[in-house]
């Protein structure tokens, strides 16, 4: 951590030492309050694990949600940026617990040369069992799901193998008997169309199986359908399941098993948001006129826009560090928690540092919110009182005080999508000037996420 820390003289102490030399013995030495070391953490609590997430259950040209027969075709529509992968799952309506899916950790959206992906992407889709129900005959056994309603010992029995994994083109199914399963391309089609301009993608999802050729059981062929489904769209992890591993008990096997998507969707969308890094930042602890920045005005060049566009903390340092009032204190977080050296701190890392501050004093600080333009998360420009009323030091969860700025500097773009966004632009300073050059607070109906979704801030003594 960098840190400078103005002298501070106190007048009252200084007359005191002059009317002590002159001979004013009887006079009594005013005493200067001492200063109390706080320690302030900032700690990325983002609990996003995914960018976005969403449900398909209408058929094109269809009014009500449902399953997909032959011809029928499911579509949905997101915007995407490079290093991002789409994961998604629907149910094999004739099984136990089958659903068509991406690998766990879905499947690229743009190639290595940059571009998106584009046209019939089927190859990507397996066909898994998610091991929560026996696997019996497609669409023949008890406890398939056009037989259940009929069954009449209830729902199916456990798997023995409760993890997911891909099946083949044959499967040994409870009875020891063997199954031939139909390949997955003769049963479901998917294909994306992009739109290079916009970052869209549209994503179509048809049944393209025949009801008379493509599914044979020991009852002859049987139909193929595909329920609705859930998708994410995710920067690592595995969003909906991990081959090996047993179910997560968040609402896959409810698809898996009825093909609905209700309690899946709920369980992501909990955890579904811009999951940003925060930068190194710059603090003040100070007293008077003395901020980082001021709102409803333009950035005056100072080094807030390196910040908040690249996370540059350098220039606003050397800044201020020329003009402060002598009893300011200015210093800067570099390294997170636990790191060896200077970098962001994502979700799960947090900012600690110490400051020296006396009643009166405020604290103000600034971070680039990583995934933006020129968005930042600051302290209100005059700062967080660090004594109360009574001169006892403030401490305690303050994350209500904290607020997510636009630099003004450049024009936003959707945060983590968007080409000139921190993780997306190849260089920094890339994008458009913006409209609106005043430095002001995102509001709600900008970016909906609360701040505190993002950041806590505690201090302590």
């Amino acid at each position: 951590m960098i840190k400078f820390h103005a002298g501070r003289v106190s007048a009252l102490v200084a007359s005191a030492l002059v009317a002590t030399a002159c001979g004013g013995e009887d006079m009594q030495t005013p005493t200067q309050t001492e200063p109390t070391t706080l320690k302030v953490r900032l700690e990325n609590v983002a609990p996003f694990t995914q960018l976005k997430s969403g449900v398909y259950n209408t058929r094109v040209g269809g009014t009500a949600p449902g399953p997909l027969a032959p011809g029928d075709a499911f579509e949905f529509s997101f915007t995407a940026g490079k290093g991002q992968k789409l994961a998604f799952a629907s149910m094999l309506g004739q099984s136990n617990d089958w659903v068509f899916a991406t690998a766990p950790g879905g499947m690229d959206l743009y190639l290595e040369n940059g571009n998106p992906i584009s046209g019939d992407v089927t190859a990507n889709v397996s066909l898994w069992d998610v091991g929560t129900e026996l696997n019996e005959e497609p669409a023949v056994g008890p406890h398939t799901l056009p037989n259940q309603a009929s069954s009449v010992d209830g729902p199916g029995a456990a798997d023995p193998d409760p993890s997911v994994r891909k099946i083949g083109s044959q499967t040994t199914l409870s009875n020891g008997s063997t199954f031939n399963v139909p390949a997955v391309s003769s049963m479901i089609k998917v294909t994306v169309t992009p739109n290079a301009a916009t970052r869209q993608f549209t994503v179509r999802i048809q049944n393209v199986s025949s009801d008379t050729s493509t599914m044979q059981t020991s009852q002859g062929y049987k139909p193929v359908r595909i329920s609705p489904g859930v998708w994410t769209l995710t920067t690592g992890g595995e969003p909906l399941f991990t081959a090996g591993q047993k179910d997560r008990g968040q609402g896959l096997e409810a698809l898996a098993e009825m093909g609905q998507v209700t309690a899946l969707a709920d369980s992501l969308a909990k955890t579904t948001g811009t999951a940003t890094p925060v930068s190194p930042g710059v603090y003040l602890v100070h007293q008077g006129s003395d901020t980082l920045f001021q709102v409803g005005v333009p950035d005056p060049k100072q080094g807030l826009e390196r910040i908040a566009e690249s996370g540059n903390i350098t220039p606003l340092y050397e800044t201020m560090k020329g003009w402060l009032a002598s009893n300011a204190q200015l210093g800067t977080f570099t390294t997170p928690e636990g790191a060896t050296s200077a970098g962001p701190a994502k979700p799960g890392n947090a900012y600690t540092f110490e400051v020296s501050a006396r009643p009166g004093d405020r604290l103000t600080f600034v971070t680039m919110y990583g995934m933006s333009n020129d968005w930042f998360f600051g302290t209100t420009p005059e700062g967080i009182d660090l004594f109360d009323a009574a001169g006892e030091p403030v401490t305690g969860d303050l994350s209500a005080s904290l607020h997510l700025y636009d630099a003004g500097t450049e024009l936003s773009e959707e945060p983590a999508i968007g080409p000139n966004t921190g993780p997306q632009q190849s260089d920094p300073d890339m994008g458009l000037a913006d409209t609106d050059n005043k430095i002001r607070e995102v509001t709600s109906a900008t970016y909906a996420t609360p701040v505190a979704s993002h950041l806590k801030l505690t201090i302590s003594r």
